[in-house]
């Protein structure tokens, strides 16, 4: 329901346009009188008078002036798909960069059907550790920094599961930064391989 002050607002642009419209036919009258170079300049002005007549349409019409506040850019930290590609004709494949403040986490969605099989591998590109989880209706996988026995080592995994009815259709695998002195940015790259009737999806973030 439009209150009167936006009732008044889309009348007045009404009101302007067929002022501009009525303008418009005056002036096109007497260009008439000049002959050809006259038309010429008639014709530039009607393209240029048509561009404001939609420009003050579009804006009377109700919700428009609301949808740049539905529509928002993503959060910095949702993940980048860098490469995606078909296997064969059966399965999926997705590599994807994911970056991680201290103290922050990230999140993949995958959307599957019982049975399906999906494989994956993940190395910390930059930074020092990462803790991971993979979750259906319950905890399926879980890697933590201290899992990684030797710290010289880049923290890595591969992991496996197989879908099933008990832990759902929807599958979410968080990466955290375990880091709390606000400053270690840690950079991941992770592949997940699924069957191509599954869908991943990155969650959006909005501020």
């Amino acid at each position: 329901m439009f209150n009167y002050a936006t009732e008044r607002h889309n009348a007045t642009l009404w009101e302007l346009n067929l002022s501009s419209f009525s303008a418009m036919i005056i002036f096109v009258g007497g260009m008439v009188k000049f002959g050809s170079s006259g038309f010429e300049m008639m014709k530039s002005v009607l393209k240029i008078g048509l561009v404001i007549m939609v420009v003050l349409l579009v804006a009377s019409i109700p919700g428009c002036s609301q949808i740049s506040d539905l529509t928002q850019p993503s959060s910095p930290k949702a993940p980048d798909i860098i490469r995606g590609a078909e296997l064969g004709g059966e399965w999926r494949m997705d590599q994807l960069r994911v970056n991680i403040d201290a103290g922050d986490e990230s999140q993949v969605l995958l959307r599957l059907d019982t049975g399906d099989e999906v494989d994956g591998y993940f190395y910390v590109e930059k930074g020092e550790s990462i803790n991971f989880q993979i979750i259906g209706n319950s905890l399926i996988y879980e890697f933590r920094a201290q899992d990684t026995e030797d710290s010289s080592k880049i923290p890595s995994d591969r992991f496996s599961f197989v879908a099933t009815q008990t832990q759902g259709n929807t599958y979410t695998l968080t990466f955290r930064n375990p880091a709390d002195d606000g400053q270690t940015k840690v950079t991941v790259f992770l592949e997940v391989i699924y069957p191509i009737g599954g869908s991943l999806f990155i969650p959006i973030e909005r501020e």
